[in-house]
């Protein structure tokens, strides 16, 4: 059963998720209205996945997602009704895996959460090996990268797109097939979420954003991890 934690102040919204998720016995929901009990409710258990709204009241959820990411690896997927990209790109530089924008229907909502809660169960069972590449010490253990003896703590999704590009040192990804690979489903043309990401790993590991050494990119393959010192392509 995976333990689900719905972090939304509209009780009316709270209550269609939670009767839905209710008729699925493979659920088990706790519902919250404010990122203070939020932060209480991860301190007292463990979830394997969190609901998060961005409209809180008092601490949004933006700040609270980044809160709880210090302590966090399990998957967040933010719901919000808000969808311009300053926002959605702003969730997901500060730790969000997902993001739905309201209205959406259950039926989409479950579909997200399986595929997040699907890859969090494959690492569970076939564990990654920790992968050394380039002078980078990616951790399977605690899901971190270690650059010069400095642990630097990785989002899950972050942490999958490294180890997916470490594995296949200088191979080709385009955004639609990373996107594919790691969140488990068509991209539909959704390459923004896989940026994001990418943007985040760059600001974490490399040196000189603007020339990047480990993730790096060729106009019209996609990006690759560079095995070697290579700094032509960004």
């Amino acid at each position: 059963m995976a333990r689900v934690l719905l972090v939304e102040d509209d009780q009316h919204i709270a209550g269609i998720i939670q009767y839905y998720l209710a008729q699925n016995s493979a659920y088990k929901t706790d519902h919250v209205a404010d990122a203070p009990t939020a932060l209480a409710a991860v301190r007292e258990r463990k979830y394997d996945i969190i609901l998060l709204d961005i409209m809180l009241p008092e601490v949004d959820g933006i700040e609270l997602c980044s809160q709880m990411r210090k302590s966090l690896f399990c998957p967040i997927i933010f719901i919000s009704c808000i969808g311009d990209d300053k926002t959605i790109i702003e969730a997901l530089h500060m730790g969000g895996d997902d993001y739905l924008i309201k209205p959406f229907t259950c039926e989409i909502l479950h579909a997200h959460m399986e595929a997040n809660l699907r890859r969090m169960l494959r690492e569970k069972h076939f564990p990654p090996a920790t992968l050394e590449v380039h002078g980078l010490l990616l951790d399977s253990a605690t899901h971190s990268i270690v650059k010069e003896g400095i642990r630097l703590e990785l989002s899950p999704i972050e942490y999958n797109i490294l180890h997916l590009l470490m594995e296949h040192p200088d191979t080709h990804f385009t955004l639609e097939h990373i996107y594919e690979l790691i969140w488990d489903r068509p991209s539909l043309g959704d390459s923004r979420t896989v940026m994001v990401h990418i943007h985040n790993l760059r600001k974490k590991i490399e040196d000189d954003m603007g020339r990047p050494t480990f993730i790096c990119s060729a106009r019209g393959k996609g990006y690759y991890f560079s095995a070697g010192n290579d700094t032509r392509s960004q």
